[in-house]
């Protein structure tokens, strides 16, 4: 069983250990100690890393943790004294061997881990269910050349886009749609139902409503019942209107009106709102009840208690027939939007990334688990799942039976490792589930017992292990939080979620000095909420000045808000004042120039006289220096005005923004080429094209790609720069798992009341189980009591947890600017009223001031030194991103060969310059960029494509010829002098099945063409 403890994992007994650590207490040092001493206890067996699934939450997790792992590895091997490593000290204790020994066994993992780095399985829990599935395609029934798609939401909007095209066919279909739109017009809404309809496709992929969503009957059969709902709903409201008919009666035939007792409440809603209960709650309220005639009166009495009954009967069922009435709609169209979405994935052999847990828990559900987990259970020995609490029960259920078919085997000293803190759980809308780590932390969890039954045989023992010290923040702060958190578990419902909370869970001890560190509280008030964040605004530069002045840099300082619109509000105001910024806006591609450049191109490409598209280029043309200042604002206003022709008077190159383009990503490459954005190295540039050739491979034409374009660019991040120091803008939320020196909060984290949709039963009607109820105070009669305090508690619990991760972000300096006066913020109220402060201006502190550290943090680490390998630092970046062998020089054939393709897109004479970006980008190591080079040298010597020089050649890249249901897309055709040519470029040695290929694009060509000659080219 299990025990709580704070002794060190890595000297733990059991073989599945929970480790309970709070923010800043060093469990991503804890994890990589306990995975590389799993990696180096196996003597003999430099490769024994291989043997270890480490799971984390985001790929930047990922990418960090496995350089954590090689240099840890890499700098203990070169230690001239090894017994000095305190970080390995622990290690060598555990596996009971001497410091040299350990050293000894670490080089030779190093060099092996170096030379396989991609055999280092350490990555999202979606890459390895993505693995999962592509190991298993066979067994679950996919076709072996399935398509990945991240881009759920582009996939949603096609298969709206389908659904829409349909809608001449199924008439009840589009009159649901025509009355969501007008319900949505009359509720003062946009009356485009997309959103809706984007969103309800998208909760289809949450395992919260899947189960619900594919037990409904089909759409047509939905609407249907709506009109028999509604018919219930017309019933109760027709007996509504005729009691109230009948109050009136009585009241005026017994001529009692002016003596009853309540009489206005019964004449607000007997006689008034009962004759409209369509529009009203069936919900008199207790006086109506308590109405009556002094002396009293038989006819009013029988009345009462006939009104009584039917209330009782029907108010209930009221509420359920009206909320599933205004849901069934949109239920319809979302059935009608998936199925269109499943047609969709098999006419593109694509699955969404988010469909595979589903598609895993299925065939669980169908199979036992063995089946699907023998062959991969025997290749991992150790397992690691980091951020347990943001994993859903479904991940956890899909992942644990190939944990559970380990740990029960008597070899290998087999484990499991989970990491995890119910505090940071901030991603429950995203399916994360803190009470399944609470669960597990409390023991509660029967997962680990013969088919989860609490009398159950134990299958493997647990220990949970708690890390007790912060090392991230001074002594201070980490007080502060200790005190504040520990005295807000009480406005939590239920015992569980007080628990996390105690001070016994909540409370650090600080690995810092005591009383290093600063706290400081402002209470600000204004008349009006602009004006209070004009004033949070103007307070948080007075923070940055004060801390600049001190001898910190920009870089050091984060400001965290709730999100997105405070977000850009505090930035703006930065930015006007000349403070550098580094915000998630400005790392958004539709934000940046180059991305906003091509979205301009592509529109005057397809339309000239698009006044926006040519002001943006010619605004463009200025801001890269080709049209001196001076003149910029004549020159916009010309080519605004006059047209194209003003632009390529004054700037002749702009003409090849017109001229016919062999490709879309030619395209996209001559316009960065004439505005100049192609002479050194640009991140936007590089996503820009990145996302051109996605959208060319699917198959995308000219004429969609601005629309296109306009809804991917915004979903397209760009890796921060670190090279400018910048103050930091950012949400909580991605804050999460990053420090700061100074973290100032300027706006309160408001506390949102839960709105979530539950399914609750439906007996209303035979054929809906459940239906999904909006969670509000009008409908928490509804609910079970036990649910409401379980639905509230969580709320709160992620307010809190909200509140707890921007709180311990800091290192040495938390800053909050609290909204105080008659109605203070959540956040003030909590902060002021555990400090027994008034909401009245004011500010308070606590701590002391911690100087700024003197070395240069703005400048990149390193990730290993030059001195503890051969090869240098650029090659190792190379390591940490190319291809599995790339240092023996070979790649994945299927990269090596997209790559390529990509490269012979490019107009031959920027070729070159492509070929670097992949160099730079780490796509290439050194040798495989000289034989990229080399190729495509050779292919520029073919005969065969001399002919692309010719005047008057026409080239088609990657088009797609029709063939029946098949679709063919050879890589190149070339028209010449009344000739056609096909080229295709392969990867690899010469196969038959490559001939047969080019022989069908051949012969399917000579259907249409006289002359037609094709020709394969491996690279």
């Amino acid at each position: 069983m299990s025990s709580t403890s704070s002794a060190s994992p890595l000297t733990a007994k059991a073989p599945f250990l929970v480790l309970d650590a709070s923010a800043g207490s060093g469990k991503t040092y804890s994890l990589v100690q306990h995975i590389l001493m799993n990696a180096l206890r196996p003597a003999n067996m430099p490769g024994a890393y291989q043997k270890i699934l480490a799971i984390t939450f985001t790929n930047n997790a990922a990418d960090e943790m496995k350089a954590r792992l090689l240099k840890q590895l890499l700098e203990f091997s070169n230690e001239s004294a090894p017994a000095k490593n305190e970080f390995f000290k622990p290690i060598w204790e555990a596996l009971e061997l001497s410091p040299k020994e350990l050293q000894v066994r670490a080089s030779a993992g190093a060099k092996h881990m170096l030379h396989n780095y991609s055999t280092l399985h350490v990555g999202t829990i979606d890459q390895f269910t993505h693995r999962l599935v592509r190991t298993f395609t066979r067994d679950l029934e996919l076709d072996d050349n399935f398509e990945v798609r991240l881009d759920l939401d582009a996939m949603i909007t096609e298969a709206l886009d389908a659904l829409y095209s349909t809608l001449g066919e199924q008439h009840e279909l589009r009159e649901a749609l025509v009355a969501l739109v007008r319900d949505r017009m009359n509720r003062d809404k946009n009356h485009n139902p997309d959103y809706d309809l984007k969103k309800e496709g998208k909760n289809s992929f949450n395992e919260d409503h899947w189960q619900y969503l594919e037990k409904l009957p089909e759409p047509k059969r939905l609407i249907e019942i709506q009109q028999e709902l509604d018919a219930k709903i017309s019933a109760i409201c027709e007996t509504g209107r005729t009691l109230s008919d009948e109050a009136k009666k009585i009241l005026e035939e017994q001529d009692i009106a002016e003596t009853l007792v309540h009489k206005k409440n019964v004449k607000s809603q007997i006689l008034t709102k009962w004759r409209k209960l369509h529009l009203h709650p069936l919900d008199a309220g207790k006086n109506v009840w308590k109405s009556h005639v002094k002396g009293g009166n038989r006819a009013w009495e029988e009345f009462l208690a006939k009104a009584k009954r039917f209330e009782d009967e029907n108010k209930h069922a009221l509420i359920l027939l009206k909320e599933a009435t205004s849901k069934l709609q949109n239920l319809a169209a979302t059935k009608a939007l998936l199925a269109k979405f499943e047609e969709l994935q098999k006419s593109q052999n694509a699955m969404p990334l988010s469909a595979f847990n589903k598609l895993i828990a299925e065939e669980l559900e169908k199979e036992p688990a063995a089946f699907i987990y023998a062959r991969l259970g025997e290749k991992y020995w150790h397992f690691y799942i980091d951020e347990f609490q943001d994993t859903s029960v479904v991940q956890f259920n899909n992942l644990h039976p190939l944990i559970e078919h380990s740990l029960t085997k008597d070899e290998h000293d087999n484990s499991a490792l989970i990491v995890g803190d119910a505090k940071q759980s901030i991603y429950r809308w995203r399916g994360g589930k803190a009470e399944q780590f609470m669960k597990l932390v409390d023991n509660e969890h029967l997962i680990n017992r013969f088919e989860g039954h609490p009398e159950g045989h134990e299958l493997y023992s647990r220990d949970t292990l708690r890390l007790e010290r912060n090392f991230r923040t001074h002594g201070a702060i980490v007080s502060f939080n200790n005190a504040l958190f520990s005295s807000l578990n009480t406005d939590l419902g239920l015992q569980a979620h007080r628990e996390v909370y105690s001070s016994e869970r909540v409370g650090q001890k600080p690995n810092k000095n005591e009383d290093q560190g600063e706290v400081r509280v402002d209470v600000l008030e204004a008349d009006n909420a602009n004006d209070l964040k004009d004033s949070a605004c103007e307070k948080t530069v007075e923070r940055i000045e004060e801390l600049a002045d001190r001898g910190h840099s920009y870089s050091d300082i984060a400001i965290l808000v709730r999100g997105n619109a405070d977000g850009k509000r505090i930035a703006n105001f930065l930015t006007q004042r000349g403070y550098p910024v580094l915000s998630a806006d400005s790392l958004v591609l539709s934000n940046a120039h180059e991305g906003r450049l091509i979205h301009a191109a592509s529109k005057l490409y397809l339309n000239p006289q698009d006044k926006e598209a040519r002001f943006a280029l010619a605004h463009a043309l200025v801001r890269q220096g080709k049209i001196p200042a001076d003149k910029g604002f004549a020159f916009e206003r010309a080519v605004v005005d006059k047209g194209v022709g003003a632009l390529i008077s004054e700037y002749p190159r702009a003409a090849q923004l017109l001229a016919p383009a062999e490709s879309l990503f030619d395209f996209a490459v001559r316009t960065f080429d004439v505005f100049g954005y192609l002479e050194g190295a640009n991140a936007m540039v590089d996503a820009s094209l990145d996302l051109i050739y996605e959208f060319q491979s699917r198959e995308g034409t000219f004429a969609t790609l601005p629309g296109w374009w306009e809804e991917q660019a915004k979903n397209k991040n760009v890796e921060a720069p670190e090279s400018k120091p910048s103050i930091k803008v950012m949400t909580i939320h991605k804050s999460k798992g990053l420090e700061f020196e100074h973290v100032i909060v300027p706006f309160d984290i408001n506390f949102k009341p839960d709105s979530s949709e539950q399914w609750l039963d439906f007996p209303l009607h035979d054929e809906l189980d459940k239906m999904p109820i909006t969670y509000k105070d009008d409908h928490k009669e509804l609910f079970e009591s036990d649910q409401i305090l379980e639905l509230d508690t969580k709320n709160r619990f992620d307010w809190m947890n909200m509140v707890y991760v921007a709180l311990t972000r800091p290192v040495s300096g938390l800053h909050l600017l609290l909204k105080g006066g008659k109605t203070p913020g959540h956040l003030a109220k909590a902060v002021l009223d555990h400090l027994a402060l008034s909401y009245e201006a004011q500010s308070w502190s606590c701590g002391n001031v911690v100087a700024p550290d003197t070395k240069n943090e703005n400048a990149p680490e390193a990730i290993m030194a030059a001195a503890h390998t051969t090869m240098g630092a650029l090659e190792v970046k190379m390591a940490l991103t190319a291809p599995d062998k790339w240092y023996e020089g070979g790649a994945d054939a299927r990269k090596w060969g997209t790559a390529l393709h990509r490269l012979l897109q490019y107009p031959k004479e920027l070729r070159a310059q492509g070929l670097q970006r992949l160099y730079r980008s780490g796509e290439f190591s050194k040798h495989l960029h000289e034989r990229a080079a080399s190729v495509l040298e050779q292919m520029n010597a073919k005969e065969v494509l001399q002919s692309l020089e010719k005047e008057g050649t026409v080239v088609y890249t990657e088009r797609s010829i029709i063939n029946g249901t098949d679709t063919l897309r050879p890589d190149l055709i070339i028209e010449s002098e009344q000739k056609l040519m096909v080229i295709d470029y392969k990867t690899g040695t010469p196969k038959e099945k490559d001939e047969v290929q080019l022989r069908e694009y051949i012969d399917l060509l000579s259907a249409k063409f006289s002359d037609v000659d094709g020709e394969l080219l491996y690279i």
